[in-house]
């Protein structure tokens, strides 16, 4: 990896990335990818089309990365995130971009639970952009599947990210010490919650919902695809029974799908819906 040693806090940034795509892609396209760090520094072959994706980070980290795939990897893997037939020849729509954006978000949604340990909270917003003019370092990752050859992801890192990355971490505030507990004989208006803290509920994701006629359904056999009333960029929704608790955006950890929680109602109205 150009412009990266080993062993530094860059290369774990880069390492996280690197399982993270490895693990979304093996999910979200149903077959075994591998991803690899092109320590080689060779120059990638000349391409007269990339697809280029800009993720402005905040939070523990700060700065721009850029990610740039070949046009024609980028349609490949947009048809198998939709489930398409595979089509060289066909147009990269916006459809197939909005795609590869939900894929990034999967895939920074892990990275994010990954730096949380070093950096602490860490977001990445996904967005369409131009090549990278702006100065940093680069680095190229070889993504793959066993049926298929490598595709070179291009990674630009600003350097104002490259910056924070080194920079030593900053240790996270002292919690101030607890109020001193109520004695059991002191008055409370409060309703005591405490007693049903330990209840186990059952949540539901909702990625969508359509609605269909008896024909449709008993016509269902595999490989049927169901068009659901949400686009792949808006947030899924969590239930507690019929009741909308929050939503977020779907990420893959640890090889299962989980919530990334964006928009939640404060703990009374939570408490009013159950």
């Amino acid at each position: 990896m150009a412009g990266i040693a080993p062993g530094t806090k860059l290369q774990a940034f880069a390492d996280t990335f690197r399982k993270a795509i490895s693990e979304v892609c093996s999910a979200a396209l149903a077959s075994a990818w591998t991803v690899a760090i092109d320590e080689s520094d060779a120059p990638l072959p000349p391409e007269t089309s990339w697809l280029c994706f800009e993720l402005l980070v905040s939070g523990g980290l700060q700065g721009k990365l850029a990610i740039q795939i070949r046009s024609t990897d980028a349609l490949l893997l947009a048809q198998k995130f939709l489930a398409e037939p595979a089509d060289p020849a066909a147009e990269l729509k916006p459809d197939h971009k909005e795609a590869l954006e939900e894929l990034l978000r999967q895939i920074t949604g892990l990275v994010a639970t990954g730096l949380k340990g070093t950096w602490g909270e860490t977001k990445f917003e996904v967005h369409a952009s131009e090549p990278p003019t702006w100065d940093g370092i680069w680095a190229t990752m070889l993504v793959s599947e066993p049926s298929a050859g490598s595709q070179p992801w291009k990674f630009h890192l600003s350097s104002d990210l490259s910056a924070t990355l080194s920079a030593p971490v900053a240790a996270a505030p002292q919690a101030p010490p607890k109020a001193e507990e109520k004695s059991a004989g002191s008055p409370s208006n409060e309703p005591n919650f405490d007693l049903l803290l330990g209840v186990n509920l059952n949540l539901t994701l909702r990625f969508g919902q359509t609605v269909m006629s008896l024909r449709e359904v008993l016509d269902l056999n595999s490989g049927s695809v169901i068009e659901l009333d949400r686009e792949v960029h808006e947030p899924a929704d969590l239930l507690l029974g019929d009741k909308l608790i929050a939503r977020g955006e779907v990420v893959i950890v640890d090889g299962n799908y989980g919530i990334r929680i964006t928009e939640v109602p404060d703990a009374r109205q939570r408490l009013d819906t159950i």
